[in-house]
């Protein structure tokens, strides 16, 4: 069954659609309009890039997505969104210049979500990122990374658990796919504190000697520039949420390490978040630490800001957000950072980030 799963990763897409049909399904008779909401977001970005002597840069960028979510019937919804920078799977940011030429911006996300019953539902198509990402945090993963493929979810008040293969590359020999699975449990503390402790397994198949996925970004390459080593992720994550002077609180702890690599394979981050930002005057303060080692994590799917996108790196997160107006805020984050580390001669990289963001 195994090797079937392996070598046809959506003969399990389809095992798990037949398997989760329980009833028939009701049409919803209302037109598709009235069913349909449509949202969307905008920021406008000034960023400084701040390395060697002589190798800084500073640019004018923007984002702009646009989403629809619309309501086949009781059961299922159709999700798809539009952005700006398809071409980047962590970033949708297009950089302003190129003598006012015309920018990509193309299908983002394009899937179905599908509430079986209460306690159970399945993604399938072009998703949101649908694995937890303890605090937001992106030692792992970057949030814009948009996967393809089908994850069933099944949760109540207490336990959570999400399973699923996602499709990387597709070639005549070997197609890359991940295999996920996440578990874990949700607890309230006496002083009515929210707790997350989990676990997650994610394996990739095919990696090793293959083309990076995208680019190499710190990853270890063979003498042809290949994967040398195979990926399976093993992670364990906490996160705590409660309240401090009347504003949110958040922490989280990551760590993870992949078992197919014999060095240069853990990774951890620890974080806090206070405050929020989403509403008029909210204010939202948080500073991450990060130490990601080189075949950690793949270096494609990581944060795409953090040293330029690079495993084999460590350092800081601060940001700072405040809500200028009713879904209008402005903020700041500075990543100091290192990478290079491995090889005796890290290098620096600062980044700055002054952020405009509107919702709508």
């Amino acid at each position: 069954m195994f090797y079937i799963i392996k070598k046809r990763p959506f003969f399990y897409t389809y095992f798990i659609l037949m398997f989760s049909i329980s009833s028939p399904i009701s049409a919803d008779e209302k037109a598709w309009y009235e069913n349909t909401e449509i949202n969307g977001d905008v920021r406008l970005r000034y960023e400084g890039i701040y390395k060697k002597p002589g190798q800084d840069t500073d640019r004018e960028r923007f984002r702009l997505r646009l989403g629809m979510k619309s309501k086949v019937n009781e059961s299922i919804n159709f999700v798809m969104r539009l952005e700006s920078g398809v071409q980047d799977p962590v970033s949708s940011n297009q950089t302003i210049g190129d003598n006012f030429s015309g920018k990509d911006f193309g299908i983002g996300r394009s899937y179905i979500d599908w509430k079986i019953n209460k306690n159970a539902n399945i993604y399938a198509g072009k998703m949101k990122l649908p694995w937890i990402r303890p605090g937001g945090g992106s030692l792992l993963w970057d949030g814009d990374l948009n996967p393809e493929g089908i994850v069933m979810f099944i949760s109540n008040e207490r336990l959570f658990m999400n399973t699923g293969v996602t499709v990387i590359e597709r070639s005549s020999d070997n197609s890359t796919s991940l295999f996920s699975f996440q578990s874990g449990g949700n607890f309230t503390l006496e002083n009515s504190a929210k707790v997350k402790l989990g676990y997650s397994v994610f394996k990739y198949n095919h990696a090793k000697g293959n083309q990076p996925f995208y680019k190499s970004k710190g990853n270890t390459l063979d003498d042809l520039g290949n994967y040398l080593n195979d990926y399976t992720i093993f992670e364990l994550f906490a996160e705590y949420k409660h309240e401090l002077y009347g504003m949110p609180l958040t922490a989280h702890l990551d760590w993870l390490k992949n078992n197919e690599a014999s060095d240069q394979n853990t990774a951890y981050s620890a974080g806090i978040k206070l405050g929020t930002s989403s509403k008029k005057h909210g204010r939202e303060f948080s500073y991450t630490y990060h130490d990601t080692e080189k075949d950690a994590v793949i270096g494609a799917f990581s944060d795409s800001d953090f040293a330029g996108g690079a495993t084999d790196s460590k350092g800081h997160f601060i940001r700072a957000r405040y809500g200028l107006m009713e879904s209008v805020r402005v903020g700041g984050t500075f990543i100091i950072s290192k990478y290079g580390l491995a090889s005796g001669s890290a290098i620096d990289y600062n980044r700055m980030q002054l952020d405009l963001e509107m919702k709508f």
